[in-house]
Formats: C-alpha cells, sequence, structure tokens
C-alpha cells in the first residue's frame, strides 16, 4: 500500500500534542467508555489542543486488543469532525513485537482514520538489536505503512535501545519518516536533530523542559499533563511564540527579560506538576484526570490505582496549574 500524499492528509503542525488517556468502564469487565474518552477528547480540542496520540504509553496501549485499537482511532476523529475539528491531526502508536505486526497496525490506523503513525523499536530480544536492525526496522516500516512514520524515542519502556542521533539523521531522508517523539529527554540531542533536519518534526517527549527544548528548535510536545491542563500547556506555548516565534514583534532589553522570567516561572510551574505525573506513572495520570476533571477512572488490570500517598502527591503537586487553568479559564468568560 503506498503511503499517502501531503494533499490526503492533515498537517502535523507546530504545538502542544497530547498523548491520550484511555477509560475503561468502571466494572469488572473495564471495557472500552467510548461517551467518556469522546467527552475528554472534545475537553482537550476546545482548550486548544493542536493534535492527539492515540494508542501511545499513556493510553496502556500494550493492555488494548487489536479491535479496541481502531474502536479509539475511529473515536478520536468521529468527535473531532462532528465538533469542527477537522484538521486536526490523530497520531497512532503502532508499536509492536515485529516489523509485520508494526505495518499490520499502520494499516489499520489508515482504516480507522489515523493520520500519521508512531512506533517504538521492538524490544523483546533487545541483545539482538543493533543500530543496523533498528535503522533498518524503521526503514521497512516507513517503505510499507500508508501513513506517514515517527520514531518514538523511550528507552526506558524499550529495553534501553535508543538511536544515536546520526541513525535519526539517516532515517530523516526517508519521506515517508516525518518525525520523532524523544521521551529520551536528551534536549541536546534533539538540538541535534532539529538543526540538521530542519523539515523533521522533532517532538519533545514531556512539556517539563518545554522551554529548552522550544529554544533549540523543536516542533512541539507531546506531553501528558495536557491531559489535564490543556490550556496551562498551550498557553505557554503561545507566549513562546509570541515573544520568539517567527511572527513575534521584534522585542529587546527590559521587555525582553520580563517576556523571558514570565517563561521560566511558567514552566517551573509544569516541571513541577508533570515531574509528580510522570514519576507516578499511569495510576497518577489517570487519578490526576478523575480528581480534577471528573473522569479518568483506573488503569487496566493488572495495573492497580495510584495509593493514597500517591493521591496525595498528585494533589499537591498539581495545585499550580490547577489554579492557572482556572484563570485561564475565568480570562475567557471576561
Amino acid at each position: 500500500m503506498a503511503p499517502s500524499t501531503s494533499s490526503q492528509r492533515r498537517q502535523l503542525v507546530p504545538g502542544v500534542y497530547v498523548p491520550v488517556i484511555t477509560i475503561f468502564k468502571d466494572d469488572d469487565s473495564q471495557a472500552l467508555d467510548i461517551p467518556a474518552y469522546q467527552k475528554h477528547i472534545l475537553f482537550m480540542a476546545k482548550a486548544g489542543i493542536h493534535g492527539f496520540v492515540c494508542q501511545g504509553t499513556t493510553a496502556e496501549a500494550p493492555a488494548l486488543t487489536f479491535e479496541e485499537r481502531a474502536e479509539l482511532v475511529k473515536a478520536t476523529r468521529s468527535v473531532l469532525d462532528e465538533n469542527g475539528f477537522v484538521n486536526v491531526p490523530i497520531i497512532v502508536g503502532v508499536s509492536g513485537g515485529s516489523t509485520q505486526e508494526t505495518v499490520k497496525l499502520a494499516i489499520q490506523a489508515t482504516e480507522a482514520g489515523g493520520d500519521y503513525v508512531i512506533s517504538l523499536p521492538p524490544s523483546y530480544f533487545s541483545g539482538s538489536m543493533t543500530v543496523a536492525a533498528l535503522e533498518a526496522f524503521y526503514t521497512e516500516v516507513a517503505d510499507k505503512s500508508p501513513l506517514p512514520v515517527l520514531v518514538y524515542s523511550y528507552p526506558v519502556v524499550s529495553a534501553g535501545l535508543e538511536l544515536p542521533s546520526e541513525s535519526i539523521h539517516r532515517l530523516a531522508q526517508h519521506s515517508n519518516i516525518v518525525g520523532i517523539k524523544q521521551t529520551d529527554h536528551n534536549v541536546g540531542k534533539m538540538s541535534r536533530i532539529a538543526y540538521q533536519n530542519p523539515e523533521f518534526a522533532v517532538f519533545a517527549g514531556a512539556s517539563d523542559y518545554f522551554l529548552g527544548a522550544l529554544a533549540v528548535g523543536v516542533h512541539g510536545a507531546i506531553t501528558g499533563i495536557g491531559n489535564i491542563f490543556p490550556k496551562v500547556v498551550v498557553d505557554f506555548y503561545n507566549q513562546y511564540q509570541a515573544v520568539f516565534g517567527s511572527q513575534a514583534v521584534s522585542n529587546s532589553g527590559p521587555p525582553l527579560l520580563k517576556s523571558m522570567r514570565r517563561l521560566q516561572v511558567l514552566q517551573g510551574k509544569i516541571s513541577v506538576a508533570e515531574t509528580v505525573i510522570i514519576s507516578g506513572g499511569i495510576p497518577s495520570a489517570k487519578y490526576a484526570c478523575q480528581h480534577y476533571l471528573g473522569w479518568g477512572g483506573t488503569p487496566r488490570r493488572p495495573v492497580p490505582e495510584s495509593p493514597d500517598e500517591i493521591k496525595v502527591n498528585v494533589e499537591e503537586g498539581l495545585k499550580e496549574l490547577k489554579k492557572l487553568e482556572s484563570q485561564e479559564l475565568e480570562s475567557q468568560l471576561t
């Protein structure tokens, strides 16, 4: 199946993307709760989120069936289109244990309404996965995927596998490999890749260093905190673009320093909150959504929900962003 052309797909616009949680019913079946999931998608879209990642780590992708993956992508696309967000792109996680499985998932993502796919490197046989083998994997997936491919660099969940920036530079020459999500959190590597490949979309894998990542030229961030406080992260991105973006009004001296200090303070607040979520894993992310939004539920078994002490940490660590999110909502109403 031939890759789609740029005129046939939504653009991978710069900005803030969210790896969406999957919401399950609160009963023994833990089946997908599609109405709650679509409510969550719409909440974030209305907050200005630029794009969504389905079936990523935050979505508990390893716990989803093949059929559920398609159902979630279809549900995402339909709720966006029905509410006027027809140009918002969807990146679909297609990580599998083999090249064949990853390609099969990429084809499914196409048929379900995805715009791009993203994959971790297969890591079960990590000892045999040399740099050459990993480059060959992404090349073959890109050759056979109907949708453009992003590399997903997340060594913590991939048995330590991580391609060097030189490999990413080579892969970026492939016409159907268009970007990378760097949950390796290596800002220096982001800088090298963005500089050497200006048309390649480099995404920070979190927003607790978003200011530094933007300063070295990333395309945006794919950040879990956007599930909970999307307006804060979008506002941070917009403030940065207003000062330093291509359309920014030229300024210098005290006004520039004041803007930078404001961004530094906001970055600090985002960093404190996101670190709490990252350290607590999926249970913390789900609890934060349930606590602050009223939906989110618990992880799919066997992953347990957060213990009480972690819940306290989440509430304490996210207080500042909750306050900022409320201020954003109030400012829109006045």
